[in-house]
């Protein structure tokens, strides 16, 4: 396969992983946070909004780098293997530890009301 090297087809490829991305159900719970995430600062902009809008944005692209990870993963093999466990536990915690620190922002955001 001849690698692409224009703008345009490069877009198209980050479209389809999108398409892909977007079929994960968990991809889609992420996606409404990002979405509620972004209205939240668009209601009332400050550094809190900001934060837990960008982070929304990185835990979708943690998923899709996880999913990446298990799709490889399964390609290899289907059979329970002890090592690609851990491979797909790894990535599994690296999305936790994004909405944990989602969390953590928006306990802190909240927190004058209470």
């Amino acid at each position: 396969m001849q690698k692409k090297r224009n703008i345009i087809d490069a877009t198209i490829n980050a479209v389809e992983g999108l398409k892909e991305l977007i079929l994960q159900k968990a991809a889609r719970r992420e996606l409404i946070l990002a979405v509620i995430a972004i209205g939240f600062f668009c209601y009332r902009p400050n550094v809190y909004t900001v934060l837990i809008a960008v982070l929304s944005l990185v835990l979708l692209a943690v998923e899709a780098l996880n999913t990446a990870i298990e799709k490889t993963c399964d390609l290899i093999t289907l059979e329970q293997h002890p090592e690609i466990k851990k491979i797909k536990d790894l990535g599994a915690a690296a999305v936790m530890i994004i909405v944990l620190a989602i969390v953590l922002i928006f306990i802190r955001y909240l927190s004058p009301f209470f």
